[in-house]
């Protein structure tokens, strides 16, 4: 047993289980037609019983006939150049370029997601977006195919995403907050101070390789922004129906807005001035 695993079951008054998290996710009004982005801690929750897969199966359960993304991000796939945690030296730069396996995403594991995003890929019925630096695993069973569709060009608005603020669907974090939200990225193009970006990928798709150009604006300062727009979300839709907590074990899990969350974000990076 790790010290981490001692630790969490020291801080369990009573094991969690998946009936536990079906009832906090039926308590804040998730049913079974939502459109759902996940972001969840399986440590937060204290012990759960069958740990990551009683969270994914209790979101199955709940929403069967709904949408659910999760991030199934690639950070090793991004140009070596960004990378600053941590950073490798500059000669390195060519020979990881020469030599980097084409984006597979039927093998690549996600990265930096956290275990239940990492397991909820291998779930019968989980399909995973073609984007190779920030693909998503989707769980689609409304029929509607445009689930899928991720542009390569972050300025297209064209996203699993962003299709999620157009339908008013939620966002929920499970044991998380506001700076795993991967939506609030989706207006920083907006912003005059982000800094736009391309890089050259090479993607397997049906054993054929495919070359794509990502094109990617962000914001300079992730910090500061995800506080400000978490900070104003908060301030508008505290004691709402747009803003709902429940705790299960130790985790608290929170359920926004997503067309909402986007408005506050898209107001803030358009007006944002140093």
């Amino acid at each position: 047993m790790s010290k981490k695993q001692k630790e969490i079951i020291e801080k369990t008054k009573t094991p969690i289980t998946k009936s536990d998290i079906i009832s906090g996710l039926k308590s804040l009004g998730i049913t079974k037609y939502s459109r759902l982005e996940v972001h969840s801690s399986l440590s937060a929750f204290g012990f759960v019983v069958n740990k990551e897969y009683d969270i994914i199966d209790a979101l199955l359960e709940v929403v069967s006939d709904g949408v659910i993304i999760m991030p199934a991000h690639t950070s090793e796939m991004t140009n070596p150049r960004d990378w600053e945690n941590p950073p490798v030296p500059k000669d390195w730069f060519e020979i990881i370029e020469k030599n980097r396996k084409p984006f597979d995403p039927q093998i690549f594991m996600p990265e930096r997601v956290g275990q239940v995003a990492k397991t909820f890929l291998s779930y019968p019925k989980v399909k995973r977006t073609l984007h190779p630096e920030v693909s998503l695993s989707i769980y689609n069973n409304t029929g509607d195919v445009s689930w899928y569709n991720h542009s390569f060009d972050d300025r297209e608005l064209i996203s699993p995403l962003y299709k999620l603020k157009e339908e008013h669907g939620k966002i929920l974090m499970m044991g998380t907050d506001f700076f795993t939200c991967s939506s609030v990225h989706l207006s920083e193009f907006l912003s005059d101070y982000s800094t736009i970006d391309s890089y050259n990928y090479q993607i397997k798709i049906d054993d054929k390789i495919k070359k794509v150009k990502v094109i990617t604006k962000y914001f300079d300062d992730d910090d500061m922004n995800f506080k400000a727009i978490s900070e104003e979300y908060i301030r508008q839709y505290k004691n709402t129906d747009d803003y709902k907590q429940v705790k299960v074990g130790l985790a608290t899990l929170t359920l926004i807005d997503a067309y909402k969350l986007y408005e506050i974000a898209k107001e803030f990076h358009i007006n944002y001035s140093k």
